[in-house]
């Protein structure tokens, strides 16, 4: 493996990022599910109010990873987090700890703002991303489901 940076996202990168949202989609069997753009990467997380901030690896000039996630607020714990909503590693960097390089970067980043935990969804059935999540410490949250109201 040759020399790993990450850093954060940046307005020009949002096609980039798009890319690698798409390319997660796929692995997960869910590509015909994403209905976002490039535009919309760039709109909501790189204008006025961003919602979001990226963190991206590169080997050489070739992006091999994303971590996406927005802050929130934990009124029950009285402190601020972070949620990770998209990590994607590519399938011939996987196993070479990048993932764990990328949640490292995410908690840095966190903390940076005061963040004091951090949350994340796997879809069912993701068998290798829950295994990952566990070994860096993460547990199922018995007592909390996830629910939507979509538009």
């Amino acid at each position: 493996m040759g020399t790993i940076t990450i850093r954060r996202a940046a307005r020009e990168d949002a096609a980039l990022v798009h890319r690698l949202l798409k390319a997660l989609a796929v692995t997960l069997g869910k590509g015909d599910a994403i209905t976002s753009t490039a535009e919309d990467i760039e709109r909501f997380g790189f204008g006025e109010d961003p919602r979001f901030e990226a963190l991206l690896a590169f080997e050489g000039a070739e992006a091999i990873g994303l971590a996406l996630y927005f802050f929130e607020f934990s009124t029950w714990r009285g402190r601020p987090g972070v949620y990770v909503q998209d990590m994607y590693v590519a399938p011939a960097m996987r196993g070479r700890g990048l993932g764990r390089e990328l949640m490292e970067a995410v908690v840095r980043r966190s903390r940076e703002r005061g963040g004091r935990y951090v949350k994340l969804s796997v879809y069912d059935g993701n068998e290798a991303a829950i295994g990952f999540y566990r070994s860096l410490g993460f547990k199922v949250c018995d007592d909390e489901q996830v629910l939507a109201l979509r538009d």
